[in-house]
């Protein structure tokens, strides 16, 4: 394996083989972490756990696990989100950015988003939460060239 110097590496072929190996090897580690693909509904309960929470001294330690994947969920999507927009904006594509996220948004309010995109898609609760998640914050917080709204 070759080992690029920051200054070696140019806008073109090496920054992408960079990017794509990074992420090949962060979606390895979590694939790992996460054996078990979740579903819309394992997903429903986890984020609802979340938001409906004022305290975690009331709570089951399975609801306060639920709650904790539901935060590592959203980090996670919004960390690839920011890798994926930094990429293309080396790459002169911003159109292509998937989701504008407010610049003051917290955790808990992207769980509610998450939650009510499932509630409203019952039919889906079957398909991956992930997928779904993902898909919850692609539509709330779309990137058309206006700013998003804060929820």
């Amino acid at each position: 394996m070759k080992w690029f110097r920051l200054e070696e590496i140019n806008k073109d072929n090496n920054m992408k083989k960079l990017v794509i190996l990074v992420s090949l090897l962060a979606v390895m580690t979590a694939v790992s972490a996460m054996a078990v693909q979740r579903s819309g509904n394992d997903i429903l309960v986890d984020c609802s756990n979340l938001t409906k929470s004022e305290s975690t001294e009331s709570l089951s330690k399975e609801r306060i696990l639920g709650g904790g994947y539901c935060i590592g969920l959203i980090d996670g999507l919004v960390t690839f989100n920011y890798v994926y927009d930094t990429v293309l904006q080396l790459e002169g594509q911003n159109d292509a950015i998937q989701m504008c996220l407010p610049e003051r948004i917290s955790t808990r309010q992207m769980a509610k988003v998450i939650v009510t995109y499932l509630e409203a898609n019952p039919g889906r609760l079957q398909e991956s939460g992930q997928a779904l998640a993902a898909q919850a914050l692609v539509t709330a917080y779309p990137c058309n060239g206006e700013l998003p709204k804060e929820k």
